[in-house]
């Protein structure tokens, strides 16, 4: 029996407690209540509706992002209706693609589709190109890599990028294979970062641990927005294939930003490793 943190006899709950016997009978009628077939029921049956209602809750979701846009097709609001499509697709992806990996092609999908929703609000100040030999391209988009590698480095790259520059922004992910390891680097021509930050940053990223990342310091602990996007996709990266891939950046104050991801060359069909 728990009390208080500890475990009790029967014998322990009169002898150290020195419970009188009215608590004792009491206790007992709880002990049975909580053991009885009845509420292990009600515990499983709770269980079995929570994971019912999260299945609900991202198809509420592309229900309502769904009547949004027909709303807006009739009124003739074609923007806030594409706008809204495109939110949909994201929304599926990152919620029911339940992979570890997923393709690059299907990435760079999705790296579009996020794309496409930043357009909205910066209009011509942003610009995605996507780059890689064409004579590799089945071999490069049915390469395997975890989900959700590449939207939150593109999402880094204009907030902390190009958003705080003055005038247009470029971004530009370039991909490449030799015959072990895939190479992926988004660049942006943003506002950079000084050496010191950069520093800093490459440290944590070659120090980070698979099995413990505590932060040093307390102000560590709440990361500015969209900064522990890079140290996520790493740690990610590492504890599916080993500490021999991963994440290194590059960066110049005022010229811009190179992140430069490297993993192993995964075909559909391999299961090393455990990887799926």
């Amino acid at each position: 029996r728990f009390l208080d943190g500890y475990i009790f006899s029967e014998k322990e709950d009169m002898e150290l407690l020195n419970l009188t016997p009215s608590i004792q009978k009491q206790m007992k009628m709880v002990d049975r209540i909580v053991r009885s077939p009845q509420y292990m029921d009600l515990n499983k049956r709770q269980a079995q509706y929570l994971a019912l209602q999260n299945q609900i809750n991202p198809h509420f979701l592309y229900n309502t992002l769904e009547s949004i846009r027909g709303e807006a097709i009739i009124a003739g609001l074609d923007s806030v209706a594409d706008m809204t499509e495109a939110l949909a697709r994201f929304f599926r992806y990152t919620i029911t693609k339940v992979e570890n990996l997923v393709s690059v092609e299907e990435e760079l999908d999705n790296c579009e589709t996020y794309f496409g929703i930043q357009k909205y609000r910066f209009g011509d100040r942003l610009n995605l190109h996507i780059e890689y030999d064409p004579k590799e391209y089945e071999k490069i988009m049915n390469c395997r890599i975890p989900k959700l590698t590449l939207q939150p480095i593109v999402e880094n790259s204009i907030y902390h990028g190009i958003e705080r520059k003055i005038g247009k922004g470029h971004l530009v992910i370039r991909i490449s294979a030799s015959e072990e390891r895939l190479y992926i680097r988004i660049s942006d021509d943003g506002r950079g970062m000084t050496d010191e930050k950069l520093k800093e940053l490459n440290e944590k990223l070659r120090r980070l641990d698979v099995e413990t990342d505590v932060p040093e310091k307390e102000e560590e602990k709440k990361p500015a927005r969209g900064g522990i996007a890079v140290v996520n996709v790493n740690r990610r990266i590492r504890l599916l294939f080993g500490e021999e891939y991963g994440i290194h950046v590059y960066s110049k104050e005022g010229i811009g930003t190179d992140v430069i991801v490297e993993l192993p060359l995964v075909r559909d069909g391999d299961r090393q490793g455990g990887w799926r």
